[in-house]
């Protein structure tokens, strides 16, 4: 069979290949145990951190010893504390710099900030002598601007580190030749930079941009801290980012600007942009470095149709594609110096990296230790980038023992959230290596205890390019569009695709909505569009039954390519009898809204049917934004909930109201329904909405529970039917307008558009969420759950408004 198959490849390869032009590789093999700053990599136990063809290494799968190294190093990982995340940060945000002569640049970004975000936040006891700070009127931000000061370095230094010492967010904005002998200063004392350039200013939409770096800059600083081997959260989960079927474009013009031509071609094909600084003439000048890197997001924001969603103070932003960032040495097929001095600029550029908000940061596994943990421990501590561990050996085909170790090395310890190895061959050498020490290498962590991270494997040159097909996590590709590759034997997510398909690796799978009288669902539309953006090849259909029975005994369960469905009313709690198992959020609610179909590994074993629910998901997520991850209350009281209804949706709301750590309060005209919501999830009942009690022995209205409870509504959650046409009481309205934290009204009906309830919060000036983003929310939920990766969420919202939307609107 394995004959078979690797014919079979050799015969799609010579199909399907664009021919590229040869290249040959930029740098011979070096031994790294020699290397200055390699070689303190070497422990006296003679198990090498370097990894190259002269290298050998012990297999540590069967290393007792070295495996429990291992396991220890994990186990004894600092904690990610994630200072800046917004469940945890409640001071302003720094900014900080000098502007320009007439720019004003600082006090234009601080007032932006303000102005998105709200509510102020305190400045914790601290104070600054200096009269530009907080001028203006500006809240949430503290403007440190030096532009006009008298002060010398060290002052400045001293005014700064106040607040940096203090862990308030600091963003140093770097206007082009402004700073001068302040630059150190504010370097040391800052958390991130952005850069900006006199033409950045000449226009609206220019500024415009400027102010999408800054909202990306801190939206990338709010997030949870990425946690090696977790999917959640899901939108800051290396599982997804390098998930499978996923790709990042290698970029390697000298001028970032040169790619312009390229991009929209490009980000069609492509999940991420892979900056390579080390190619960049400009690779020595950090300013420019770091404006390379804005230039690249910026070129493709109007094109990131498979950007993920980032949240943002509130709203989301969906037009941000990530970007690994790199610096490969001269030993790691790449052009960077590496003698003693050229890993110390090489770290610092990674730093650079951190600076400016990268999604991924490539982390070479041969160098300085202590260099290493230093990075690896500010990313532990406060940036939200990913780490991915790589090494490339370069020349000469390594054992498969070695192959093992440098994929278990590259795991960084337990710290790294994904790992790249490239290996070379030989001619007539094995091109399932790579593969298999992956494989190998996942199966040595789990037995470990240690963090199961995506693998991607490579070998290098045209002869390798049989692996980037077998690799299905995050393959690096070129483009048909662009003059030339980045690397000997890149083939392009078009071709790679297209020869998965062939080969099997990629099956097309059938998924769908099951349901009754469901004509009108959005979901083919939605998902369809999905796989269409992903260049996956899986159809979604609409499955109209009025019974679970009659599908489970149809051709599309029994199919082979089934890889899961939908399920909406009246089918949510019928379809569980016919599942293998439940999420505990499925089994808490006792609902399934969605079925994943996964299959065994080895052929042989049966399929299992996992039931998921992703409608909590569908109301968490735009609440947790628009409370900015934290339901605290105003002092004293306690947050509350109000959820109205009974049915499946109501226990979905409930489950979400537990996870935002609410209390919650359920009010329903049945009563028994409301209190059966109550016994499972906890929580009190109203009989009625009034403010105060008919009868003065028995607390039962919404207004008495309030009372009784010291709580604060932070949120009210309505699964009525529109044509209830339900209001909130008057009482209730006038009293939160007033009050410090207005709550927000979520209904979850996505049609009609307005409701009365959603015309009421709104004509108070209360914020609202739609049955439309609940909508998209699960089905990029369930589209991660399918595919194991991440979903084009701009182009699922754009399909369901475009059904949602009324025309006028």
């Amino acid at each position: 069979m394995t004959v078979i198959y690797n014919s079979l490849a050799v015969a799609v390869l010579s199909l399907v290949f664009v021919t590229s032009s040869a290249f040959s590789l930029l740098h011979t093999n070096h031994n790294l145990s020699t290397h200055p700053i390699a070689k303190d990599k070497c422990p006296q136990n003679g198990v090498c951190e370097v990894f190259t063809s002269s290298t050998k290494l012990r297999s540590i799968a069967a290393d007792k010893d070295s495996e429990s190294a291992v396991s220890e190093n994990v186990s004894s990982l600092p904690q990610r504390s994630g200072k800046f995340q917004s469940d945890v940060y409640d001071k302003p945000v720094v900014v900080l710099g000098c502007s320009s002569g007439d720019g004003n640049e600082l006090s234009r970004l601080a007032e932006a900030y303000t102005k998105s975000h709200g509510a102020a936040s305190p400045l914790n006891g601290l104070e600054c002598d200096l009269p530009t700070a907080n001028a203006q009127g500006i809240t949430n931000a503290v403007l440190l601007d030096f532009k006009d000061t008298t002060m010398d370095a060290s002052a400045v230094a001293d005014v700064a580190r106040k607040y940096y010492d203090n862990d308030f967010l600091v963003i140093y904005v770097n206007v082009q030749n402004e700073s001068g002998k302040l630059e150190e200063s504010f370097i040391h004392n800052s958390d991130y930079e952005l850069c900006i350039k006199p033409e950045d200013k000449t226009d609206e939409e220019s500024w415009d941009n400027v102010e999408w770096q800054l909202e990306l800059l801190l939206a990338r600083a709010f997030l949870p801290l990425a946690v090696p081997g977790s999917d959640s959260p899901s939108y800051n989960s290396a599982t997804l980012t390098m998930g499978q079927n996923a790709f990042f474009l290698s970029l390697s013009f000298p001028e970032i600007t040169d790619a312009e031509p390229y991009i929209e071609a490009m980000c069609q094909d492509n999940d991420a942009m892979e900056f390579r600084s080390d190619l960049l003439a400009c690779r020595d000048d950090r300013f420019e470095t770091l404006y390379s890197l804005q230039k690249i997001r910026q070129m493709c924001r109007p094109h990131a149709t498979r950007a993920p969603m980032l949240p943002y103070l509130g709203s989301v932003i969906d037009d941000s594609l990530p970007v690994v960032y790199t610096v490969r040495t001269a030993h790691q097929a790449g052009t960077y110096p590496d003698d003693e001095e050229g890993i110390v600029k090489m770290f610092d550029l990674l730093q650079l990296g951190l600076r400016g908000a990268a999604e991924v940061l490539d982390v070479e596994s041969a160098w300085d230790a202590q260099m290493t943990d230093a990075i690896l421990a500010q990313v532990e501590q406060k940036y939200a980038t990913q780490i991915l561990g790589s090494h490339h050996v370069v020349g000469e085909q390594v054992s498969d023992e070695e192959a093992l170790a440098i994929n278990r090395r590259c795991a960084l310890g337990g710290r790294a959230h994904g790992a790249k190895v490239v290996l070379s061959m030989e001619e007539g050498g094995d091109d399932h290596q790579a593969y298999k020490a992956a494989q190998a290498s996942r199966d040595a962590a789990k037995e470990a205890g240690d963090p199961l991270i995506p693998h991607i494997s490579l070998i290098l040159g045209e002869k390798g390019q049989y692996s980037r097909v077998l690799n299905l996590p995050f393959t690096p590709v070129t483009h048909e569009s662009l003059p030339f590759v980045a690397a000997p034997g890149q083939m392009s997510a078009s071709e790679l695709m297209t020869t998965r398909l062939i080969m099997g690796l990629v099956p097309p799978m059938k998924y769908g909505i099951l349901g009754h009288n469901i004509s009108y669902s959005v979901s083919p539309a939605m998902q369809g569009a999905a796989f269409a953006a992903a260049r996956l090849p899986h159809s979604y259909s609409l499955i109209d039954m009025e019974s679970v029975e009659e599908f489970v005994n149809s051709d599309f369960w029994d199919d082979d390519v089934f890889g899961g469905c939908s399920v909406t009313i009246p089918h949510k709690q019928a379809i569980i009898p016919h599942l293998d198992s439940l999420t505990d959020a499925a089994q808490t609610i006792g609902a399934v809204n969605t079925v994943i179909v996964k299959k065994p590994d080895d052929d042989q074993s049966e399929r299992t049917l996992i039931g998921d629910n992703t409608d909590w998901k569908g109301i968490y997520n735009p609440l947790n934004r628009k409370l900015g991850g934290s339901a605290s209350s105003s002092e004293g009281k306690v947050g509350v909930a109000l959820i109205l209804g009974g049915g499946g949706t109501a226990r979905a709301a409930a489950y979400a109201a537990t996870q935002l750590g609410l209390e919650k309060i359920y009010y329903n005209r049945t009563p028994s329904k409301a209190q059966d919501l109550a016994d499972t999830f906890g929580g009190r009942v109203a009989i009625s909405l009034n403010e105060d009690d008919s009868d003065a022995e028995e607390t039962t209205s919404f207004g008495s529970l309030l009372k009784t409870m010291h709580g604060e509504t932070r949120v009210v959650i309505s699964t009525l039917p529109a044509a209830a046409e339900f209001e909130l009481p008057s009482w209730f309205v006038e009293n939160a307008k007033d009050s410090d934290k207005i709550p927000i009204i979520f209904d979850v009906n996505y049609k009609p558009y307005w409701t009365k309830l959603l015309h009421q919060g709104d004509d108070n000036g209360f914020p609202i969420v739609r049955g439309s983003e609940m909508l998209w929310e699960q089905g990029v939920g369930q589209f991660e759950l399918w595919t194991g990766r991440t979903a084009p969420y701009k182009v699922m919202k754009a399909v369901v408004l475009e059904n949602c939307l009324p025309e006028n609107e």
